[in-house]
């Protein structure tokens, strides 16, 4: 049964089971599976919401400091977090013993040097499927290797996946910072066991600076803040659970690798719905979805209710994963696949004495092949904004003016390159892993790209999934998004359909992660500048991208 039938199958079998019996449905990928996925835990419907503050994030300090570098030393640690005043402290991993990590902050030209040390235990918070690539043995349980996402970095700095050390060990990574200010973070990228790392909470944010921010009066230290946002289950004892699901909701054996995690509770810097006292007036909030599968289209909402007649807050987003946007653009709705981040400004002047809520309403899996039945869990809500009576001072706040930003030219782009996104499946059409153009990661490297080309890289998605498509090393500028005739690319033949549908205004700058939906063809333009060596490109799902949905590449001198 082909993945179309397996889905269209079950979908039948939703709206007849839903016809017969006028209730909700769940529904399974085998005739012998258990229930989709169980009703939410007690412990994440017993939990009082909003009752904790916001963490905000520690900054931490260099080490050491010299006439051109800041010098750095991070430790990778088990610690424990209180994700809940209600809940007792989970184990759970941390640079520095923190979780989220500490935020790094640079300055553009100037280097950042790190000692990456590992000190975590030899057995891993959760089981590994030692059938998957990387993580099969004689491969050790417990490895590290992090990764500065988005950063233009040498290949042996990069924190490529094989490059994993073990606990004992160490590696020191060297960040030129030869780019423009940007929303950085750094997180695990360990070769098989990713999306277990990055879960256990070792993920934290890198600001980079540069003089252009500095001259936009932007809203700065405590009207700054960072906001990770995650989704996590928690056991009775308030410990960190990961249990993967089939793509049809079905919970799967600890120490099975599944295509998706859906967390049962929003987690923000740390904490399971935190509230954050605002005074009226502007702050810059620089987001990052760190979630291992959900996306989240987020809003701002006045409404008491999820089910009220939503009233959102229009906010203004300045900045993308690489940098600042051309010009501001005004949102009510923000979409964030995993990886990406948003720079946006919120003025919450004239809502004194409100409360306003950080909300969600993305479909799970996005975008969501069955609108039939409820087959994860859903996060509706995820943080509250308190607007104070007064403010501390009455400065004025302008938005960005427009600046000028370097075009690609796709007259330049002399090669093209197509990137066919599928399933992998066993024979009851049960995903087993994702592929690009049907290889694995340690197939032999087909892309090799000369130094200052600009390229056109086409995604092709043939999957019911949307994917977040990263690349290392290279900020690239999305072209466009267009249909493609389904039928006939299984002949061979691309052939595009519909009018070719331009990046929207908040992903008109620079991307290092953009999404591809589902019988779409993403068009991205890359410049590939910085350094020459081995590279990777891969989905930010980061299951899909542990089993097998992540391929090397190298640039040439």
């Amino acid at each position: 049964m082909t993945l179309k039938d397996r889905r269209e199958f079950l979908k039948l079998c939703a709206i007849s089971a839903s016809a017969l019996i006028g209730g909700e449905v769940f529904s399974s990928g085998t005739a012998n599976a258990q229930m989709a996925h169980p009703l939410p835990s007690r412990i994440s419907l017993s939990l009082q919401p909003y009752v904790d503050r916001l963490p905000i994030l520690k900054r931490i300090l260099p080490h050491e400091t010299r006439k051109d570098r800041d010098i750095y030393r991070i430790r990778m640690v088990e610690c424990t977090r209180q994700m809940h005043s209600q809940l007792p402290p989970a184990r759970c991993w941390g640079y520095e013993g923190q979780y989220p990590g500490p935020v790094i902050e640079a300055t553009k030209g100037r280097i950042v040097e790190v000692q990456w040390e590992n000190h975590l235990p030899t057995t891993h918070l959760f089981k590994i499927d030692p059938h998957i690539h990387g993580a099969m043995p004689p491969a050790p349980e417990v490895r590290a290797v992090p990764h500065l996402h988005g950063s233009r970095t040498r290949s042996e700095s990069d924190g490529l996946p094989e490059k994993w050390f073990t606990s004992g060990s160490s590696a020191r990574y060297e960040y030129p910072n030869n780019q423009q200010a940007a929303t950085l973070w750094y997180h695990d990228h360990a070769l098989g066991i990713t999306r277990l790392n990055v879960y256990a909470g070792l993920s934290g944010f890198y600001l980079l600076r540069d003089e252009q921010e500095r001259s936009m009066d932007l809203p700065f230290g405590d009207y700054e803040i960072p906001l990770l946002i995650q989704d996590r289950t928690l056991d009775e004892h308030g410990q960190l659970v990961y249990s993967p699901t089939s793509e049809v909701g079905q919970l799967l054996p600890p120490g099975t690798w599944g295509p998706e995690f859906f967390g049962e509770l929003p987690v923000i810097n740390g904490a399971v719905y935190p509230y954050l006292e605002v005074e009226p007036r502007a702050y810059r909030l620089r987001l990052l979805n760190g979630a291992n599968s959900r996306f989240f289209n987020l809003t701002i909402n006045l409404a008491k209710r999820p089910t009220d007649i939503p009233s959102l807050v229009t906010f203004y987003q300045i900045g993308s994963d690489g940098g600042f946007l051309p010009k501001p653009a005004a949102l009510t709705k923000l979409l964030l696949g995993p990886a990406e981040r948003a720079d946006i400004i919120v003025d919450f002047s004239g809502l004194e004495g409100k409360v306003a809520t950080l909300s969600n309403d993305a479909a799970v899996p996005f975008p969501g092949w069955s609108m039939l039945v409820r087959q994860h869990p859903a996060l509706y809500e995820l943080m509250q904004f308190r607007v104070k009576e007064k403010t501390s001072d009455n400065k004025q706040f302008s938005l960005p003016r427009e600046i000028q930003f370097p075009k690609l030219d796709e007259k330049a782009s002399f090669t093209t390159r197509d990137f066919v996104l599928s399933e992998w499946l066993d024979e009851q059409g049960q995903t087993k892993g994702i592929r690009i153009n049907n290889k694995n990661y340690d197939d032999p490297v087909t892309e090799s790209v000369k130094m200052g080309s600009i390229e056109k890289w086409r995604f092709i998605n043939t999957t019911d999934d949307a994917h977040p498509m990263h690349l290392h090393l290279v900020q690239f500028r999305i072209l466009e998004r267009q249909g493609f005739n389904t039928a006939e690319f299984t002949r061979g033949e691309l052939q595009l359909v519909g009018t070719p549908r331009p990046p929207a205004a908040n992903e008109a700058g620079w991307k290092d992660t953009a999404v591809v939906n589902p019988r779409d063809v993403l068009t991205i333009l890359v410049h590939f500048e910085g350094y020459s060596g081995r590279y990777v490109y891969h989905c930010h799902m980061l299951e899909h991208e542990d089993n097998d949905m992540m391929r090397p590449y190298v640039v040439m001198e």
